[in-house]
């Protein structure tokens, strides 16, 4: 054999291997990809719950997540409460609900002090949350805002103004919940400096100006009246009366509650369990060109990567 065909076999040779090895990173690729779609799918169909007669329910909070919210309207609570009291104690009636019922102002103080460490304590449980599916996990979550929240909010102004014929469908999270959910986080943050502020006057004027306490006096009293007023008007009347919605509590809603308050999740977790049927019946690569349109839609995607 010449040596010119000696090089032609070796370089055929390197262009199938070369092949070859494409070929096997593409289908491990897909592979990859199938399994994360998998454990996505999986992860969204865990929420829907089938009765033993037939009705099915839908996860929206787990313990953790209700515990959370106990604890948040617990510690929120005694905060705003025991706060309030010692912003308003110039007042006669006040002052005498304090030192009459209530133990005195230095009590109150104490009250308001552990308190307040039960609410950081939960904040910062929260805070490790964010940073493992933020850092650890690479995910935005379904409470990271969306452009299609913008949409939502001029659809929704459009149709209360009688401008649009239908509401928006929302996902997991409407616009209103995450405006709520990131005043709440932006409120933590402001609350606590300006309490640990008052709370440790002689560490901060040994760092900054004396003027910075009653700076910080201020802005915490205002805060705390801004975020009662708040839960009271929006919150409490959205979920509790308007919507009666209880799923903070239950963890689940039922399926026409879903069907009217999330349509868009509520598909997404049938599509997730349809796309297991089908992998599990080995009916994946021969779905049919309607389940393939779910499967690789914006809503699929949204179920391989939120949440």
């Amino acid at each position: 054999m010449t040596s010119t065909s000696k090089n032609n076999a070796m370089s055929k040779k390197s262009k199938e291997e070369l092949q070859a090895e494409e070929n096997a990173e593409i289908l491990a690729m897909r592979a990859r990809l199938k399994a994360h779609r998998m454990r996505a799918a999986r992860e969204l169909a865990s929420r829907l719950q089938v009765q033993a007669d037939g009705t099915r329910l839908f996860v929206r909070f787990d313990k953790q997540e209700r515990l959370q919210h106990q604890i948040l309207i617990g510690s929120f609570t005694a905060l705003g409460f025991t706060g309030l009291m010692q912003s308003f104690s110039r007042f006669e009636f006040i002052a005498w609900i304090i030192n009459s019922l209530l133990g005195g102002i230095e009590t109150l103080r104490v009250i308001h002090h552990l308190a307040a460490m039960v609410f950081a304590a939960q904040a910062i449980y929260h805070a490790v949350q964010i940073f493992n599916l933020w850092f650890i996990r690479r995910e935005l979550g379904s409470m990271w805002p969306r452009w299609s929240d913008v949409k939502d909010l001029a659809a929704m102004l459009k149709f209360d103004l009688n401008l649009g014929r239908e509401r928006p469908q929302f996902d997991r999270f409407s616009y209103e919940e995450k405006v709520e959910y990131w005043a709440l986080l932006w409120g933590t943050v402001i609350m606590g400096i300006t309490g640990l502020f008052q709370w440790f006057p002689l560490i901060i004027t040994s760092i900054l100006p004396g003027v910075s306490i009653p700076i910080a006096r201020t802005i915490h009293a205002w805060e705390a009246l801004l975020a009662v007023l708040a839960i009271l008007t929006w919150h409490i009347y959205h979920t509790v009366i308007k919507e009666r919605n209880q799923s903070i509590f239950t963890g689940v809603m039922s399926e026409e509650e879903m069907q009217e308050l999330h349509p868009l999740e509520y598909r997404r977790i049938l599509a997730a369990v349809e796309f297991i049927r089908r992998v599990e019946a080995h009916e994946f690569e021969t779905a049919s060109p309607k389940t393939e349109q779910v499967a690789s839609s914006h809503e699929m995607v949204e179920f391989v990567s939120a949440d």
